[in-house]
């Protein structure tokens, strides 16, 4: 009894530290999203529609990639996972299926089952993504992508991934830790750009 009492404290401890921290990432990236529309701490905290006018006046950052001409970076995130929706060698079968012996060594099969190889967002290689004037550029070890900002239809940005919606297409799915600061500036570079 006493275990269980111990492990259900342990299981407590751990979802009020990760909403804990969750809620400190989304204060923090609402802070420095706040400073671009010169909100200041505490009603950045509160806001969740962010509109009106807005001052971006970062400086370009310097990166180990080759740009386009007139190219400028302005967010870097370091260390993500590209994820890629592929088979993950399992085997699984579902739905209602009928197997009925007719003779020795022969079986009358039907249904509507489903017989097949499963699959699951799998890390393809390991990476940085840039932000850009022209779009996002993701430097990975095995595959780079490059996407301007008018083939990209929203992102999504949360304290462990990067969702990018492109216009047609699977979407791209970074996983990794993204810096509050960071995404910031990529959410108010994508409105600068995104509507061009």
């Amino acid at each position: 009894m006493e275990f269980l009492i111990g492990f259900l404290i342990i299981i407590f401890v751990y979802f009020v530290y990760s909403g804990k921290k969750s809620s400190n990432w989304n204060s923090q990236y609402r802070i420095a999203l706040g400073s671009y529309f010169g909100l200041t701490a505490e009603q950045a905290k509160n806001e969740n529609n962010f509109d009106g006018v807005c001052k971006f006046e970062e400086n370009p950052i310097v990166t180990n990639i080759r740009l386009s001409k007139g190219e400028k970076a302005y967010a870097a995130f370091h260390n993500l996972s590209l994820m890629e929706y592929k088979r993950d060698g399992g085997v699984g079968a579902y739905g209602i299926t009928l197997r009925k012996k007719v003779l020795p060594g022969v079986f009358l099969r039907g249904g509507v089952g489903k017989f097949g190889t499963s699959k699951s967002w799998q890390s393809e290689t390991t990476g940085s993504l840039y932000i850009t004037n022209k779009g996002v550029v993701y430097d990975g070890g095995m595959k780079n992508i490059k996407l301007p900002w008018n083939k990209i239809m929203k992102e999504n940005i949360l304290e462990n991934e990067i969702q990018i919606e492109k216009s047609n297409g699977q979407p791209i799915i970074l996983q990794g830790n993204i810096d509050p600061q960071e995404a910031a500036k990529f959410t108010v570079v994508s409105r600068m750009y995104e509507s061009l």
